[in-house]
């Protein structure tokens, strides 16, 4: 049977930004800061609802995000990850969980429904290598 792993990501080590794993971390990927904007689309009967916001971090698996209107956790939602000078990529995700903030933010961590494509992947490389050079 023909084995069709895909390479992990380079992993970024930015001490004072993705601090090190905690022992009560139930994450699988390691997380790296990731510079793009994020657009949830929700289906509604008039059409699509759109959600924007911004990707604050991200790994293979998911990704936290702040948005400027409230999602419901365990939805699924189509999202289209986008940058300005670096393309993007849509992929299914499902909210884990939502927290509301005093500015009337919401910042929330969604999973991903499907493993990234091998462009997919290429692309989130992009953008978090972008994010990376804008701290160094």
């Amino acid at each position: 049977m023909n084995d069709r792993r895909q390479p992990p990501l380079r992993r970024f080590t930015l001490t004072r930004i993705n601090p090190e794993r905690r022992e009560d971390e139930r994450r699988d990927s390691t997380r790296f800061p990731v510079s793009a904007s994020v657009r949830f689309l929700r289906a509604a009967t008039d059409g699509p609802e759109v959600i924007d916001g911004d990707v604050l971090e991200a790994s293979l698996t998911g990704m936290r995000v702040v948005l400027d209107q409230p999602v419901r956790k365990n939805e699924q939602l189509l999202v289209e990850v986008s940058s300005d000078f670096h393309g993007g990529f849509n992929v299914t995700a499902q909210i884990m969980w939502v927290e509301d903030t005093p500015e009337g933010c919401y910042i929330a961590g969604c999973e991903f429904c499907t493993i990234l494509s091998l462009k997919q992947r290429a692309q989130l490389q992009r953008l978090a290598e972008m994010a990376f050079a804008s701290c160094s």
